[in-house]
Formats: C-alpha cells, sequence, structure tokens
C-alpha cells in the first residue's frame, strides 16, 4: 500500500498541533494528542508526521503498535517501545535508565528476574524508566492502534498520561473509530485526560480526492473520474489509493468515459484487493503469507520459514513476491530480518482468508515451532488461546508457566487469562484444584465475576475447615466488593457455623467481617447486638483477627459517640501489621476515618505506609482505599490541594479497577474537597459519577453522598434540597445507631439550611443537639465545629462566647481549614456587635489560613468582612514558615536531610516537575535562593506574614 507515499492533504488543524505539541515537548512542556477515525483515513500518516517534526527538533522517540490478534501478549507494547533502546544502551547508559524506582520494572523485560514485585509496583517503575529515558533530550511516545493494546501496556499507559505533562513527554496516539474493546474504560482514562487533544481527521473533500489521485496516477484525472473515485471511497485516503492500484492494473484511463467503470473498482476495498493479490500467490508465497498473518507483525525470518517448512533463504525470495505485491514488508529488528504486513488491514484480510480449521491448525503449530525454539512462555501461550481444549497436559503446563512468566512480569490479567483457558483445557485430575486456586488469586485482582466464581468452586470441592473457612473469607470480600453484601454475609455467617473453635484468628477475622458488613452495607441483623457484646468481652489479640476486632469494634463505638474507640483504633493500626498483611482490607478504613475526624497524628503516618505498602504489594484496590482515606485525613486537617491530589488518584485507580463501590466513598470525599475550594461544577460531575441509584436506599454506606449533596446544595444557595439531603444522611447515619458529629455533623448542615429559610427555632435545636453531642466525643475538630455553628444561630452575646470558644479550642488543633472557618466567623460577629477594630485581626488571620489551604470562597468571605469591618484589604501575598503547604514541607524537610529532586519525587510518588515547583514556592515564601538556606530559614522565624502590595 503506498498511501505512505502521499502527500498529506487537508490536514493543516493536524499539522499544526503536531507542530505545537512538539515545540513544548521540546521545552519540557508535555502533552496527550490522539488522532481517532475510521481504518485508512491516515492516522499512522500523522503519526510519521510526529515522528518527523520531533527528529528534526531533537526529541528522542519511543513508538509501538498495537496488534489485533496479540493483545493477550503481555507487555507487547512496552516491550516495543523499551527494548530498542535497552538493547543498544551501553553499561552507562543501562544503568542510568534502571536507576531508582525504574529498578521495579526489570522484571517486564526479564522474566528471570530475582526480585518481583506487583502490578502497580510494576506500573510506577515503567513511569521512572521513561522519565530517565527522557532525562537526556526530551520524548515522545508514539502508539499507533492504541484499540489492540494489550491490557498491562494500557495500565502504563493510564499511569502515565495524566504524568506526561509534568514530565515533559509527548504521548502520541492513534486510535480507531467504533473499535469495540474490552478495556474501553482504560482506553478513555488516556483519551479523555483533561490535558489531551483529541483530533478526528475528517475524510478527503472532492477536491483534495482529485488531487490524491492524480498524485497516485501520475497524471491529472478528469473531474468527472475524479468525483467517481471520490464518491467510490468516501474520500477515505487508504481506499483512495488502493483504487488508484486497481485503475493502474487495469490499465482504466482516468477520463469521464471511464467514470462508471469505477463503481466495479470501488467496492474491491482492502479485503477484496488482497483476494486479488493473494490469487496471484504462488503456493509457498501463499503458505507464507499465512503464516506471518499467524505468527503477526515482528515476527522474525526464522520463525516464518519453520511453520512453513522451507528454509531461512528460500523464504527470502518468496518475501520478495510478498513484498512486491505490496503484501509484506521487511525490517531490522536487532540484528534479525522481521517480517511486518504493509497495513494491519492487510493482515486482517489475509487471516480472514484461512479457513477455520486451517487458522486452528496454523495456531496450534505455531506454539509448537516457537516452543521447540525456545520462545517465551507468554509467546507460545498466545497461540495455544486460539486453539480448542483438547485434555492435553502440555498444553496445560504450557498455560502454567505462562501464567507464572506473566505474574513475574507484573501482569495479573494476562496470567489470569492464561490460567482460565487452562481450566477449559481442562487439567488433570490431580492438578485441577492447583490450577482452580492459582486462577482464583490471579482473577481476585483483575475479574470479580470470576474470581467469585472460582472461590465458590473451591469452597464446594474443598473439606478442610480451616482451608473452606480460608476460601468463605475470601469469597465474601469478593462478594462485597461487587456489591452482592447479602450474599457476603451469608458466605461469612455459614463459614463461621463450621469453623472449629481451636481457629480463633481466622474466627475472629470472620467475626469482624460480619460486623463490618453491618455498618451500613445490609440491614443489621437481630443477633448484632449480642455479637457486639461478646466480641467486647474478648481479651486484645495481637493477631491479624484481633486487630480486625480493634478496627470493627472502634469504629462501632465511634459511630454511638464512646469514647472508648479511640484506643481501640489506635491498637488496630499499630505497628502497621494490618496494613502489611490485609493489603487495603476495608476493615481499616473504620479507624482511618475515626482518627482522622478526631485530629489523631498517627493516622497520618499509618495512611502513608498504606500508600507505600500498596506501591510494593502493586495492588491497585489497596491504593485507592489508602489514597481516598488519605485524602480524607488531608481534608480534615485543611491540607485541600494534598486531599485532591490524593483522591483524584483514588479516582483514577477506581476507575482502573472498574469497581463501582469505590466510586461512592472516593467520589463523595473528592466533592467534599471541591466544594471548599468553589469548585462546584467539577463537585456536582464527581457526585454523577457515583451513579447513585435512585431511589436513594436508606443505609449507612450513603451517609457521606448525602452530605457531600447537602454540602453542595447548600453553596449553590438551593436550601431545601440541602436541608433533605441533611435529614437523609442523619436517616442512613442513625440505622447504623450513629450519632457522633465528629463522623457526620448533619445536624448542623441541616441547621444551616434551616437558617438560610427563616426557620432558626428549629436550626437552634438541631445545632444545640450536635453541640451536647460533640461535648460528650469531646475532639477539637468536631466540638469546633459545633461551637462555631450554634454560635452563629445564637443571639448576641452566648452567640459570640461559644464562636471564640471555638477559636480558642481550634487553635492548637490540626484542623486548620475549620479553624479558619471559625476565625471567619469571630470576625463576622464582633463586627455585627460593632467591635470592628476587634473583628479586624481574627479576619487577617482568617484570610493566611483560608488562602493557605486553598479554600477561595471562604478567604472571599473573609476579604468582605474585613472590608465591612473598615479595613482595605489589599492583595497579599504568604511568606514565612507558616505559608508552607503540608507539600512543600515535606518536600523541603527531605531536601534538607539530602535527597534529590528524583529521590524525593519517588519516595513521594509525584513527578520531578512537582518537586521542583514546590521547591520553588517554598523558595519564594522563605525569601531564599539555594537549598543550603532551607533549615535555617524554617527555624528562624515560626510564623507567616503578609507581604502588602499595591491595591
Amino acid at each position: 500500500m503506498n498511501s505512505a507515499k502521499w502527500k498529506l492533504y487537508e490536514r493543516e488543524l493536524e499539522l499544526r498541533s503536531i507542530a505545537q505539541a512538539v515545540k513544548s515537548a521540546s521545552l519540557r512542556n508535555g502533552s496527550i494528542i490522539v488522532f481517532e477515525g475510521d481504518s485508512g483515513i491516515g492516522k499512522t500518516r500523522l503519526l510519521t508526521a510526529v515522528l518527523t517534526e520531533a527528529a528534526e527538533a531533537g526529541l528522542g522517540v519511543l513508538s509501538a503498535r498495537g496488534a489485533e490478534f496479540e493483545q493477550d501478549f503481555p507487555f507487547g507494547v512496552v516491550r516495543q517501545l523499551f527494548d530498542p533502546v535497552l538493547v543498544k544502551a551501553d553499561a552507562a547508559r543501562k544503568r542510568a535508565l534502571w536507576a531508582g524506582a525504574a529498578g521495579q520494572a526489570r522484571q517486564v523485560f526479564d522474566s528471570a528476574a530475582t526480585s518481583t514485585v506487583g502490578d502497580f509496583a510494576v506500573l510506577h517503575g515503567l513511569f521512572w524508566l521513561t522519565a530517565n529515558a527522557a532525562d537526556d533530550r526530551p520524548l515522545v511516545v508514539l502508539i499507533d492502534d492504541l484499540q489492540w493494546c494489550d491490557v498491562p501496556s494500557l495500565r502504563y499507559l493510564v499511569y502515565l498520561a495524566p504524568r506526561a505533562r509534568d514530565l515533559g513527554v509527548l504521548l502520541a496516539i492513534s486510535l480507531r473509530s467504533n473499535e469495540v474493546s474490552a478495556q474501553e474504560h482504560l482506553i478513555q482514562l488516556i483519551t479523555g485526560d483533561p490535558t489531551a487533544v483529541v483530533l478526528h481527521p475528517p475524510a478527503l473533500s472532492s477536491t483534495a480526492s482529485a488531487l490524491a489521485l492524480s498524485e497516485a496516477l501520475g497524471g491529472p484525472a478528469q473531474p468527472v473520474f475524479a468525483d467517481a473515485c471520490h464518491r467510490a471511497t468516501g474520500g477515505n485516503p487508504l481506499l483512495l489509493s488502493e483504487l488508484a492500484g486497481a485503475i493502474r492494473a487495469h490499465d482504466l484511463p482516468a477520463t469521464a468515459e471511464s467514470a462508471d467503470e469505477v463503481a466495479d473498482l470501488g467496492p474491491l476495498a482492502v479485503a477484496r484487493l488482497v483476494e486479488v493479490r493473494l490469487a496471484r500467490l504462488s503456493a509457498p508465497c501463499l503458505k507464507l503469507s499465512h503464516a506471518v498473518a499467524v505468527l503477526g507483525d515482528g515476527t522474525e525470518l526464522t520463525a516464518a520459514a519453520a511453520l512453513t517448512k522451507a528454509d531461512p533463504v528460500t523464504t527470502l525470495g518468496y518475501v520478495a513476491e510478498l513484498e512486491r505485491l505490496q503484501i509484506l514488508r521487511t525490517r531490522d529488528h536487532l540484528g534479525q530480518t522481521c517480517l511486518d504486513f504493509v497495513h494491519p488491514l492487510v493482515r486482517t484480510a489475509v487471516y480472514a482468508s484461512m479457513g477455520l480449521t486451517d487458522r486452528v491448525d496454523a495456531h496450534r503449530r505455531a506454539a509448537s515451532v516457537l516452543a521447540a525454539a525456545g520462545a517465551s512462555p507468554d509467546r507460545v501461550a498466545t497461540h495455544l488461546l486460539k486453539v480448542p481444549p483438547a485434555s492435553d497436559r502440555h498444553t496445560v503446563a504450557l498455560l502454567r508457566a505462562a501464567a507464572g512468566d506473566a505474574l513475574r512480569r507484573g501482569s495479573a490479567d494476562s496470567a489470569h487469562t492464561y490460567l482460565s483457558r487452562a481450566l477449559h483445557e481442562p487439567p488433570a485430575a490431580d492438578q485441577y484444584l492447583s490450577v482452580l486456586a492459582e486462577a482464583a488469586n490471579m482473577a481476585t485482582k483483575v475479574d470479580l465475576s470470576a474470581a467469585a466464581r472460582y472461590l465458590r468452586e473451591l469452597l464446594d470441592l474443598e473439606d478442610d475447615p480451616h482451608r473452606r473457612a480460608e476460601l468463605a473469607f475470601r469469597l465474601g470480600r469478593t462478594q462485597m466488593v461487587q456489591e452482592h453484601y447479602s450474599q457476603a454475609l451469608h458466605t461469612w455467617t455459614e463459614a463461621l457455623v463450621h469453623l472449629p473453635d481451636r481457629e480463633m484468628d481466622l474466627r475472629r477475622r470472620l467475626q469482624a467481617a460480619i460486623v463490618q458488613i453491618q455498618f451500613g452495607f445490609v440491614d443489621r441483623q437481630t443477633d448484632f447486638p449480642e455479637l457486639i457484646a461478646r466480641l467486647r468481652g474478648l481479651e486484645p489479640d495481637p493477631s491479624v483477627g484481633g486487630r480486625m476486632i480493634d478496627c470493627v469494634l472502634s469504629f462501632h463505638d465511634a459511630l454511638t459517640g464512646d469514647p472508648q474507640a479511640m484506643p481501640r483504633a489506635l491498637r488496630g493500626i499499630e505497628d502497621g501489621l494490618l496494613v502489611e498483611r490485609t493489603n487495603g482490607d476495608s476493615t481499616l478504613a473504620g479507624p482511618w476515618v475515626l482518627l482522622a475526624a478526631s485530629d489523631r497524628d498517627p493516622v497520618m503516618a499509618s495512611l502513608d505506609e498504606a500508600v507505600a505498602q500498596a506501591h510494593r504489594a502493586g495492588s491497585i484496590p489497596a491504593m485507592r482505599s489508602a489514597l481516598t482515606y488519605r485524602g480524607l485525613a488531608w481534608f480534615f486537617r485543611g491540607a485541600l490541594a494534598e486531599a485532591e491530589a490524593d483522591l483524584r488518584r483514588a479516582v483514577r485507580a477506581a476507575r482502573a479497577a472498574g469497581v463501582r463501590v469505590a466510586r461512592l466513598f472516593t467520589g463523595s470525599h473528592l466533592a467534599d474537597v471541591l466544594i471548599e475550594q468553589g469548585k462546584f461544577d467539577e463537585a456536582a460531575a464527581m457526585l454523577d459519577w457515583i451513579d447513585a441509584p435512585q431511589p436513594l436506599p436508606r443505609r449507612g454506606i450513603w451517609i457521606f453522598y448525602l452530605a457531600a449533596q447537602s454540602r453542595l446544595f447548600h453553596a449553590q444557595g438551593q436550601y431545601p434540597q440541602a436541608f433533605d439531603a441533611a435529614l437523609a444522611s442523619g436517616e442512613c447515619f442513625a440505622a447504623m445507631d450513629g450519632c457522633n458529629p465528629a463522623i457526620i455533623a448533619w445536624r448542623s448542615q441541616a441547621a444551616l439550611a434551616l437558617h438560610a429559610m427563616g426557620r432558626d427555632t428549629e436550626a437552634q435545636e438541631l445545632a444545640d443537639d450536635e453541640l451536647n453531642l460533640a461535648r460528650q466525643w469531646g475532639t477539637p475538630r468536631a466540638l469546633g465545629h459545633a461551637l462555631r455553628i450554634s454560635g452563629m444561630l445564637k443571639k448576641k452575646r452566648s452567640g459570640l462566647q461559644h464562636i471564640q470558644e471555638a477559636v480558642t479550642l481550634l487553635e492548637k488543633s490540626p484542623a486548620r481549614l475549620e479553624y479558619s472557618h471559625a476565625l471567619t466567623d469571630l470576625g463576622a460577629a464582633l463586627r455585627r456587635a460593632g467591635r470592628r477594630t476587634e473583628a479586624r485581626q481574627p479576619l487577617r488571620r482568617a484570610i493566611e489560613l483560608a488562602t493557605v489551604s486553598g479554600a477561595a470562597p471562604l478567604a472571599d468571605r473573609a476579604r468582605d468582612e474585613l472590608l465591612a469591618a473598615g479595613a482595605r484589604p489589599r492583595r497579599a501575598a504568604l511568606i514565612g514558615p507558616q505559608a508552607l503547604t503540608v507539600s512543600e514541607r515535606r518536600v523541603i524537610e527531605m531536601a534538607i536531610e539530602g535527597a534529590t529532586n528524583r529521590q524525593i519525587a519517588q519516595a513521594l510518588f509525584v513527578t520531578p516537575k512537582t518537586v521542583e515547583v514546590h521547591l520553588s514556592s517554598a523558595y519564594r515564601k522563605l525569601g531564599i535562593n539555594a537549598r543550603g538556606e532551607l533549615a535555617k530559614a524554617l527555624t528562624q522565624n515560626g510564623g507567616a506574614m503578609l507581604s502588602r502590595g499595591p491595591g
């Protein structure tokens, strides 16, 4: 196919976008550019234009192409990108490429690597391999035919996409329209990134088609003839190119008299044109084209020769004929002659021309030939996947080996695919349970429906009580994540009945799970109070089961406002045992929420360790959980930028994992953060993303969603709706015996809505109820909030006293945002009492804190109050150590300890550019110019000052 030789017609917008993207990349400003359209519209040509522009600008280029028949080959696209770079690199360059966290990805390229890590850690390693590759010069990553990319490589691109801008990488992608993909949610995460520019190259106009046709035919075509060609091809450049080839082959003159004959040639399109070419082939050439169609693009000449049972020298002669007919082309790859089809459509047509029996037989022989040649197990397995089951032990062994190889490379997706196929072979009776157990382990990571089926089958086949209970525990967790809550409760309850008393740790794990699921996921069982009482009577136990009991009891007690919840929660997270052993088990969510809401410092260390552990273990669900609750903890502390960053990463992990229940908690907390920042439209979109059922069940799991909904309604001035949502949140909370305002302050939210509607008596009653409950609980954030709301609603002096008490209480707490709210309300109350001079200082301090927190609406309100108090608010830049955000402080503390920017970025799981931005901001706030001045600047002045400017 010769369309690659054509000039690009009517692609001015695309070429301008390419030039701008490459220019930005050369300045270390990365971006994403996507070309989406029908097959043959010229997407690959545009990627070639990116490559040419990048080469002229001196940028490095990594390129790969997805293949329709190779989507089960793990990290196939990633290996296309990096293999050439790694093979050609000298020893020094290899050390630089594998430096730091990049070493976690070695196993992708070397299945014999002695150190293996989980899939998330591999993605992080691949990101840093990309960063290291871009260290000496800007980098372009080109991916053709993204719709055929293998799943592990898609996950790498999902991880890279939001970081491409900071890394200075240009990610250029082509994507075929209307191609059904089982991984559409992953593709959407890449192409739907806010920084992505998605272009849809249109079909050529009749004028451009005429010019292109004349170019292909070597002379002008008469207008009537050119119009006929345009109608026959719809302006598709590839079809137009093929039609031009058919016109030449038939010696058809490009005149008006020949226009009617175009209609007979036009419908041939690619498939029929390939069919015509294949009909001209000799039997050996036809056999070779079939072999390459089965083996795929990049087939080594020796492998193709072996499959056709011909020697390589003779095969080269057949290759020459196939090149002449524009079916195959050759290229050198790492010193080997490799064969590609000239276009994916040609491979599809050649493959389709083979009968089903011939295809199956060819794949079976390909697997045998590749295995005999020592090919990697996963390459052999991609062919076995296309062969019907035949009860062959050798096939099972190869598939299990491929699964082990895929897992070592960090691809649980591929491992599960191979093991699932092995089960259908099926394995011999003495191996079946082992393969089923392996498949269940992999499916738990990638396919929860399959995991539930496998675990149920294992449970039905198992006789040992201990192993049955272990399986039931895992099955129940899987059912819970799938939102099959009643099934999960039944599974655990049934397992507990048959578990011997001596299995104390497992018994406690099951009991903890049974308690936890009744925190609003299902209606409470009649024996729930008795179960709580029995568990409360147990002696503290340091085992996993004992810690899980501490966790669920602490959350239960926190809901009811019992102060005994605190020591249990601290014991539950103590020494990180549960973080390490449970790998993101949702049992930890209870104490994390409790401790975060109660201003307890140990929660941050536990959450930091949970994030790090999720990276090490490679668990995307564990990462989502840890980031969600760390984001919530940042929110409670008023670090809105940090909260948003963590929660957005958690949302992305939830989308990548495709787990619906994860949306509810992550999305609700992110909506709260966005509301405080004044991003109301984004908050509404986040609540919509949760996709809540209608009517909404009155269950405890919806408390955070309804509370966020109420706050958004209030911010938008929809007070009746805000009141209704707050009451609904309270109903859900009451259904789980909840009354503690530290967890959900629904009463004060409802009171604010009532106040806005002029129903102050009812509002004051609710506020007073919350204040009484908050005093019983006693933690600063909850009590300070209740005092502030009650004070706002009370008359004159008593109200002012409550707000002053809130300010005093919150001053030394970590709840900086709530403190800023209290200062604002204090200033407003003082101003209304006629004490305008006194009002100014708390309002100035409120502006400082709200600005550092990123709470723009609150800062604006404090400025308005300051203006009303008779002061002239000026544009102010916070300086000094107290002006530092949490992220800036963490970065400079590591810099003081001697860590480089790259080391800091790897430790905090951010990009080097993010570190640079934090350091630059910190230098400005501290009034310094170099790292060596950081330590002194931090200790010189513990307070924040305002640098006043004009205005």
